[in-house]
């Protein structure tokens, strides 16, 4: 049996092999649609943890090692025109969509948020990635990033927050 250490300032990690892998990942950008035929994958452009999983490309889920992991994810879209819009968000393993992933949500007029928030359980062998797909038909979609703001002081909201744990 081998065993790592990793020593930093401000923390000591001791890894023995049968620790679970996990991710915690953001992005601090507005996600614009494609257009209105194309499929549009999630981005998380900053990785704030991890061990065993990483992102590829800016949306691949990669995980280094086989098992059972939950993905969870939510992601604030909102859009620039009056009306109402439909947005699909679905998950991809290994670049296919995976069946029976789909949802459907409205965005009702103007500014009309919606934060889509749930998560997947998942079967991954060495290697596969997993991607977290939307579309919309209207392009004034996005999936929003918010500054951090002030009176009082808050924190940015992520366009998009990922997390995924082994279990």
């Amino acid at each position: 049996m081998s065993i790592e250490i990793n020593i930093t300032e401000d923390k000591v990690e001791i890894f023995d092999g049968t620790q679970a892998a996990y991710l915690a990942a953001v992005d601090t950008q507005d996600q614009a649609n494609a257009g209105a035929t194309s499929v549009n994958l999630m981005k998380y452009r900053t990785t704030e943890i991890s061990r065993d999983i990483s992102i590829v490309s800016d949306s691949r889920i990669t995980m280094a090692k086989a098992g059972i992991y939950n993905i969870q994810f939510s992601a604030q879209f909102d859009k620039t025109d009056g009306g109402d819009d439909i947005v699909h968000v679905w998950l991809l393993k290994n670049g296919q969509n995976v069946a029976n992933t789909n949802t459907e949500m409205t965005l009702v007029g103007n500014n009309g948020k919606h934060v889509a928030a749930w998560n997947f359980l998942v079967q991954a062998s060495a290697g596969d990635y997993y991607e977290l797909a939307w579309h919309s038909t209207d392009t004034s979609v996005f999936i929003n990033y918010v500054a951090p703001q002030s009176t009082p002081t808050r924190p940015a909201i992520p366009s998009v927050i990922l997390t995924v744990t082994q279990v």
